[in-house]
């Protein structure tokens, strides 16, 4: 599962939905429906032809999180609308698809080249948690000094910062002090 921060990437299919989220909502009556959705965990989104593009997955402050199929898109609330069927969004889900594409690809290469060994890798709250001992397929062994332990690449997204774990660093500790006792090897100081 991909989760691809989609403000950035519509570009040409952006600018309607930006021309949307400014231009004033018309009052609603008993027969139009409001120009701002109320969007909530579950709701169905449409494209500007009726389409279904997928369904909001959460909402935190102003970013909405757009399941669609196997990825996941980050929108602004702004970016939506409503339309005969309820919440939309001013594009095609074949632009949106183009788009989630386009920026799981960037993603991945960006993600490949940062995977390199001695490369830092930090938390996701931000603790240097250990370096890249090495890359085998999917598979990453982090040396850190608790031990080393072998993450998956899902559990990795390059960014500014560098390389980051998508596990907080107490979490990462649960989790190797959790597969260390399944295995039955002396668990690693730390």
């Amino acid at each position: 599962m991909k989760h691809i921060h989609l403000a950035a990437l519509l570009s040409a299919a952006a600018l309607p939905l930006a021309a949307t989220a400014q231009a004033a909502p018309p009052t609603p009556t008993a027969a139009t429906t409001p120009a701002t959705p109320t969007l909530e965990p579950g709701t169905t989104v449409y494209d500007s032809q009726g389409v279904e593009i997928g369904k909001v997955e959460s909402i935190s402050g102003d970013s909405v999180v757009l399941a669609i199929g196997e990825n996941r898109a980050t929108l602004s609330k702004s970016a939506f609308g409503s339309g005969a069927k309820g919440a939309s969004l001013n594009t095609t889900k074949a632009q949106i698809e183009v788009a989630v594409a386009d920026a799981a690809a960037k993603s991945r290469a960006a993600l490949d080249t940062a995977l390199a060994v001695g490369a830092n890798v930090q938390s996701k709250d931000g603790v240097a948690v250990g370096t890249v001992k090495s890359v085998a397929g999917d598979q990453i062994v982090l040396d850190r000094p608790a031990g080393a332990v072998t993450l998956t690449r899902q559990m990795f997204a390059a960014g500014p910062a560098g390389l980051t774990l998508s596990l907080s660093a107490a979490e990462l500790d649960a989790a190797a002090k959790a597969a260390t006792a399944r295995s039955g090897a002396p668990a690693p100081a730390g």
